[in-house]
């Protein structure tokens, strides 16, 4: 009977198989948990810039383009004020000057500083700023901006402030990243001390009214709480108002605004002549409602000779209509009719 032979384990190959098998394990115990490592580190590095980018945009959205909007406004209404002061006329279109200086600080494409001879709107214009924040984009979060405006406008809701609105096209691109919005910002900006074009233009910029709210209530007016708005030159708004409001007054239009018309009254010692067939409610004068002489009797001399009451102890020759009588609560002890 044959013998079976046996076979003896080849020691060698045994060894080099555990050799290799022990590298592998190695291999695998060093480098795969530092992989994981990098990866994670590229993703957090990842997460944090798209954090960073979408505050940029968040930013850009809920706070610095108001901000611009309301800065931009202030300037771009003061510009216009020097502006009809410097030419001696009214904008034939509000709007559209609006949005040129705004945007571009030109109007009819000429740069509105050379006219008005004031530094306001140069590298203050929205352009300008939208130039800084590509740039800021860029260096700081290396991203690409793009702003493209849509439209711009201004109006009023309010008696004292001016509502400025604006629609834009916002886009953000990055490496890793796009944001794209359409976004419209309004801001509310006073009008509080600003100089009343209207009465630039009808006294050749030799009667500067500044914009300052009278604080007297509708139903506490009397003839010293008149005094003092003749004084002050302040401005006062009436419930149902037939005056014009402040933006109505750049293009010279004495239509009422419901919403929004104020008045104030002209102070005789600042015009000349001085003694003139008007009612002396600013919106009134330079229109002439009252000036035929059949409209005489219409018309009030807010003094009294005979009494020694009204303002022509200070304000000679002011005169009221019958209304703005009733409405300045002045009585006949104070009032006489012109004719």
């Amino acid at each position: 009977m044959g013998k079976i032979a046996r076979m003896k384990p080849n020691k060698k190959g045994v060894f080099l198989t555990f050799v290799a098998i022990t590298m592998i394990a190695v291999y695998i115990i060093i480098f795969t948990p530092q992989a994981d490592i990098s990866v994670q580190r590229d993703m957090q590095s990842v997460t944090t810039r798209i954090s960073a980018l979408d505050n940029y945009v968040s930013d850009l959205e809920n706070s610095y383009f108001e901000t611009i909007m309301r800065a931009t406004t202030y300037k771009t209404i003061l510009s216009l004020i020097f502006y009809i002061n410097s030419t001696g006329t009214p904008l034939a279109n509000l709007d559209s000057a609006f949005k040129e200086v705004m945007i571009n600080g030109t109007i009819n494409r000429v740069p509105i500083d050379s006219i008005t001879n004031k530094n306001i709107m140069s590298n203050n214009s929205f352009s300008n700023w939208s130039s800084r924040i590509i740039q800021a984009g860029k260096d700081t979060l290396n991203a690409n901006t793009t702003i493209n405006i849509n439209n711009v406008s201004v109006s009023q809701t309010n008696p004292w402030s001016v509502d400025s609105r604006l629609s834009i096209e916002l886009r953000v691109q990055s490496d890793i990243a796009e944001w794209k919005k359409n976004i419209t910002v309004t801001a509310a900006t006073s009008i509080d001390g600003l100089n009343d074009p209207y009465y630039l233009l009808n006294t050749n910029g030799l009667y500067a009214a500044q914009i300052k709210r009278s604080s007297v209530e509708f139903d506490a007016w009397s003839i010293a709480k008149v005094r003092e708005h003749l004084r002050n030159n302040t401005y006062v708004f009436w419930q149902n108002p037939d005056a014009p409001s402040f933006l109505m007054r750049f293009t010279n239009d004495m239509a009422n605004s419901s919403c929004c018309g104020i008045e104030s009254l002209v102070n005789p010692n600042r015009i000349s002549p001085s003694d003139q067939r008007e009612s002396y409610v600013d919106y009134l004068f330079w229109t002439h409602v009252y000036n035929p002489a059949a409209n005489c009797t219409q018309i009030y001399n807010i003094t009294n000779p005979l009494t020694g009451g009204g303002l022509w102890d200070e304000f000679r020759f002011f005169k009221l209509d019958a209304k703005h009588v009733t409405l300045y609560n002045i009585t006949g002890n104070d009032a006489v009719r012109n004719c």
